[in-house]
């Protein structure tokens, strides 16, 4: 992952079930994300605590921006549905530089 490169964290745990949930994640969900366009890399991690951890890496801010209405995207997020009510914890963060606007400065 590059420094400047826009990255979406994903953090998950669920009540009950969590060796069927993380055989999901890791075995479909993840698989799904990457094919998302302009997904560059998908990896994964889990806390002690059991909290499925997600990083989607993007190959610029253009291409994730434009990610978030494609076709593979709405399926990525629709498969969330059948687990939505044994979430304990679910938070998503998106991390992406700010450029700063473009001043010009004129003088009369």
């Amino acid at each position: 992952m590059k420094g400047e490169q826009p990255f979406i964290l994903l953090r998950a745990r669920v009540r009950e079930d969590q060796e069927t949930f993380s055989s999901w994640f890791r075995s479909q969900h993840l698989r799904e994300v990457a094919k998302i366009p302009g997904m560059a890399s998908v990896h994964w991690g889990e806390t002690r605590e059991g909290t499925m951890l997600g990083i989607y890496c993007f190959e610029d801010a253009r291409g994730m921006q434009g990610s978030f209405g494609s076709s593979e995207a709405t399926h990525a997020r629709g498969m969330w549905a059948s687990w939505s009510n044994q979430l304990d914890e679910f938070s998503v963060e998106m991390h992406f530089a700010l450029t700063p606007p473009t001043i010009t400065l004129s003088a009369n």
